[in-house]
C-alpha cells in the first residue's frame, strides 16, 4: 500500500507536463507553408520598407533594436498580406492579424 501511494505520488506531476496530451485540449497545429507562401515570405523580407527600416539598425543599440525588431514585425507581416492579396490567395490564420505589442 505505502509504495503504491509513493509511486502515485511521484508519477502524479507527470499528468500535467504533456506526456499524456494537454490538459488544455489540444494546440492546434500550422499547415504547411504552401509555395506561394514562402514565394510572398521572401518577397516581404525583400520590400522596400524593411530594407529602408534595416538602414537604421544601430549596432549595439539595445533600445534601437528593440524598437526596430517590433517595427519589423509589423512591416513583414503587412508586406506578407499584400503579396497575397495581389495573387489572390487566403490569407492564413483568424479573422484579424494579431498585433506585436
Amino acid at each position: 500500500m505505502r509504495r503504491t501511494a509513493v509511486a502515485l505520488a511521484l508519477l502524479l506531476p507527470l499528468g500535467g507536463c504533456g506526456l499524456y496530451g494537454n490538459l488544455f485540449g489540444t494546440v492546434p497545429q500550422r499547415l504547411p507553408e504552401t509555395p506561394e507562401e514562402r514565394e510572398c515570405h521572401e518577397e516581404a523580407r525583400r520590400s522596400p520598407s524593411v530594407t529602408a527600416l534595416n538602414r537604421q539598425r544601430l549596432p549595439g543599440n539595445s533600445v534601437n533594436d528593440d524598437r526596430l525588431n517590433r517595427e519589423e514585425r509589423v512591416l513583414l507581416a503587412r508586406a506578407f498580406r499584400d503579396c497575397l492579396r495581389t495573387r489572390g490567395l487566403a490569407l492564413p490564420g483568424g479573422v484579424e492579424v494579431e498585433q506585436p505589442r
